[in-house]
């Protein structure tokens, strides 16, 4: 089907198998798809605001999801 990915803020690439494109369009095509991919209207919506809030504010701040530690295991001796 073809691949895409993110680079920065306004760069992506894009390889379909009819065309190779970079840059700010790539990345437009890529939000745009994926806004498009979302199944609830709702959920579309609150990630776009998401979107455009931290794209106008330049919000760079990291989103990681991380899991709650493992407890801690004694080694055996």
């Amino acid at each position: 089907m073809g691949s895409m990915a993110t680079v920065g803020k306004h760069k992506a690439v894009v390889d379909l198998p009819f065309i190779k494109f970079q840059g700010r369009l790539a990345w437009f095509t890529w939000m745009f798809l994926h806004l498009m991919l979302i199944l609830n209207v709702k959920n579309k919506l609150i990630i776009f605001i998401n979107w455009a809030w931290s794209y106008f504010t330049n919000d760079s701040s990291l989103r990681l999801i991380l899991k709650p530690g493992a407890k801690n295991v004694k080694e055996a001796s």
